[in-house]
C-alpha cells in the first residue's frame, strides 16, 4: 500500500526505543514493546552507547556533515526501508516475505528477534530526507474485542522511533514497526480477527498516514517457540 501525502512542515519528534528480551508486550499509557531503534532517555528505558564526541570533523579539522551522502549523487543516504529524498512524502507498509499490506489483506504474527510476539509492519518511504537517523510513527491498531491496553486499543504508541541510519548498531530490532499484542492477549485466539490500523509516519515535510484493514493470521510455527509459544 502506498499513500502520498503532501502537507505544511512540522517539527520531527525522534524518539528510540529500548529492545526488550523476552516476556510479554508492554504496558503503560501506550505500548511500544518493540524497539524500532536504538534505545535513548526518555520515557523509554534503556540507554544508546555514543559512537562519537562532539561534532565529527575531517582531516583538515573542519566540521562535516554527520549524515552519510551517496558517493554518486551526493544525497543524503539512509536505510532501513528509505529510498529517496525527491518527491512528495510517501509511505509503504509491507508484511512477512515483503508482501504489500493492501485493504482487507491477511497480516501474520510472527516471533520478533527481541523474544516479543509481534505483528511485523516493514516500511518503504522517501520523499524526504530525514533530519536524523530517526524518524518517529504513531500507531493506533484496534481489535474487537481485544482493545485491552491502558488506552482502549489493541495496540497504540505515540512518537515511536524508527531507526534510519546505515552505522551498525547492537542492540534493537531495525527495519520494522512492530505491533505487540496486549500482554493478556490469547495469541491463537488472534486468527482470523479483524483488525483496523492507523499509521502515521512524521517527517520534516509533513504527515503521511494509512488508514486500512487486515485479517490478523497466527498460525504457530516453530519459530514461536523462541518467543514462549
Amino acid at each position: 500500500m502506498r499513500i502520498s501525502l503532501a502537507s505544511p512542515a512540522v517539527p520531527l519528534l525522534s524518539l528510540a526505543l529500548a529492545c526488550t528480551a523476552g516476556g510479554g508486550g508492554s504496558s503503560g499509557g501506550s505500548e511500544d514493546g518493540g524497539t524500532a531503534g536504538p534505545a535513548s532517555s526518555g520515557d523509554e528505558t534503556g540507554t544508546t552507547a555514543s559512537t562519537s564526541t562532539g561534532d565529527p570533523t575531517d582531516a583538515t579539522g573542519e566540521p562535516t556533515t554527520a549524515s552519510a551522502t551517496d558517493a554518486t549523487t551526493g544525497e543524503a543516504a539512509f536505510c532501513h526501508g528509505w529510498q529517496t529524498g525527491a518527491g512528495e512524502p510517501y509511505l509503504e507498509l509491507y508484511g512477512l516475505d515483503d508482501a504489500p499490506l493492501a485493504d482487507g489483506g491477511t497480516l501474520a504474527l510472527e516471533c520478533g528477534p527481541q523474544g516479543l510476539f509481534m505483528f511485523g509492519l516493514y516500511p518503504k518511504f522517501g520523499g524526504f530526507t530525514p533530519a536524523g537517523d530517526q524518524i518517529a510513527f504513531d500507531i493506533v491498531v484496534d481489535v474487537a474485542g481485544q482493545n485491552t491496553n491502558p488506552d482502549g486499543h489493541f495496540f497504540s504508541t505515540v512518537d515511536l522511533g524508527y531507526y534510519v541510519g546505515c552505522e551498525d548498531l547492537i542492540g534493537g530490532v531495525f527495519g520494522v514497526v512492530p505491533v505487540i499484542p496486549p500482554d493478556n492477549a490469547d495469541v491463537p485466539a488472534l486468527d482470523g480477527l479483524a483488525a483496523d490500523l492507523h499509521v502515521t509516519m512524521k517527517t520534516p515535510a509533513g504527515d503521511v498516514t494509512l488508514d486500512f484493514k487486515q485479517t490478523l493470521s497466527a498460525v504457530k510455527s516453530d519459530s514461536w517457540t523462541f518467543c514462549g509459544g
